[in-house]
């Protein structure tokens, strides 16, 4: 049974993060696995562009001789990357720099998945 304000909410959230996502940021989701037989781990990618919203990013600290941008604030419409949560595992491409996700909180829902806030910093 989906929680009341589901009807509402999830569209809402979606058409928020589409009026203001900036297509050149990507959610890029990393996956490990483990294979018993070799002991070997990979990792694989899968990425999804233009799903999020930037909020803003900061300057926090001094890198080498300039400053530089180190955090990346955005909500994530969660609906584009296949319902499922970002971990601190995941990436965000934006600006041509990866990012790591440091932080993700709020992350709104009902029974279902609406959209997340994140937090990341430059690698």
């Amino acid at each position: 049974m989906a929680a009341p304000q589901d009807s509402w909410a999830r569209p809402l959230a979606k058409s928020l993060v589409t009026a203001f996502k900036v297509p050149s940021l990507s959610f890029i989701r990393v996956s490990t696995s483990y294979n018993t037989t070799t002991g070997i781990t990979t990792d694989s990618e899968t990425t999804y562009a233009g799903v999020g919203a930037l909020i803003k990013t900061s300057n926090d600290k001094e890198t080498g001789e300039n400053f530089g941008i180190e955090t990346l604030h955005a909500y994530i419409d969660v609906q584009g990357i296949g319902d499922i949560w970002p971990t601190t595992n995941d990436l965000i491409s934006y600006d041509n720099r990866i990012w790591r996700i440091q932080a993700i909180d709020p992350q709104y829902s009902g029974d279902t998945k609406y959209t997340c806030k994140i937090r990341a910093s430059a690698n």
